[in-house]
């Protein structure tokens, strides 16, 4: 399996491209070929990229950052490696060993659940310049701002108001911003995350996003977080780790 590149959904979108490679590549490397292979792969749904790497059971982001959903498709791909349903390993953005549980319901098609055990998911509530209350989840390898508003969905209007928050929150060193927009429906809670990664410099309205659904869930505690593509990701906070879940697909 090694050099094979592959595309990774979860919950339907959040597209990630995987290299994976028999040994590690150095910091700039990553970013290099990580931003080239997620150009390359943006048109069939890449929104991100990473490297599988063999040798050390380890999966790094081309920035360095956390990813929830990128974590749950590598399980798939160590999964695959192992011939296990149960594999654990580690991943960029965070301290811990991951281990997840991945089940294939059909061809392709997966649910998978990873743990992460001690991971910070520390909150800050905080008003920003224009009166709006909003909280900061930091979970260590990404720092998301936790907004109960509408979704300013025309594109230049979520990325102005992404680069004033994390201005306004002096955010600009972190790894990776995420700024989570949410609104409640009944019981239900929809989410809409935008994330800008430092390291390549990229900036998406992410169709799902493992790690804004934990911050989002630790916000409202609500477990079953609802993704723009409609469909949901599950997040779960036990005594010393959390868990996040949901369907994924292997497109190629």
């Amino acid at each position: 399996m090694e050099h094979r590149e592959t595309l990774i959904t979860a919950a339907g979108g959040n597209g990630t491209a995987i290299r994976i490679i028999g040994q590690p590549l150095t910091r700039v490397d990553y970013e290099t070929h990580g931003k080239v292979l997620g150009e390359q792969m943006e048109s069939i749904g890449a929104e991100q990229s990473g490297f599988l790497v063999l040798s050390d059971s380890h999966f790094e982001m081309s920035g360095g950052e956390f990813c929830g959903n990128a974590s749950r498709a590598a399980a798939i791909l160590f999964s695959q490696v192992e011939g296990e349903e149960d594999v654990a390993f580690t991943v960029s953005g965070f301290k811990g060993i991951v281990s997840a549980r991945v089940e294939q319901r059909a061809a392709g098609k997966y649910y998978v659940r990873c743990t992460f055990p001690d991971m910070p998911t520390d909150v800050e509530n905080v008003i920003l310049d224009s009166g709006q209350s909003a909280s900061v989840v930091d979970l260590g390898g990404i720092v998301h701002v936790v907004i109960e508003a509408p979704f300013p969905s025309e594109p230049a209007e979520y990325r102005a108001a992404h680069l004033s928050i994390a201005n306004q929150l002096t955010l600009g060193e972190r790894d990776a911003v995420g700024v989570v927009w949410f609104q409640r429906n009944h019981d239900a809670v929809v989410m809409h995350p935008v994330v800008w990664v430092k390291a390549i410099n990229s900036f998406f309205y992410e169709e799902s996003c493992g790690s804004g659904t934990i911050a989002v869930g630790k916000v409202t505690g609500v477990n079953s977080i609802i993704q723009p593509t409609e469909k949901t990701i599950s997040v779960g906070f036990t005594e010393g780790a959390v868990a996040l879940e949901s369907e994924m697909e292997v497109v190629r």
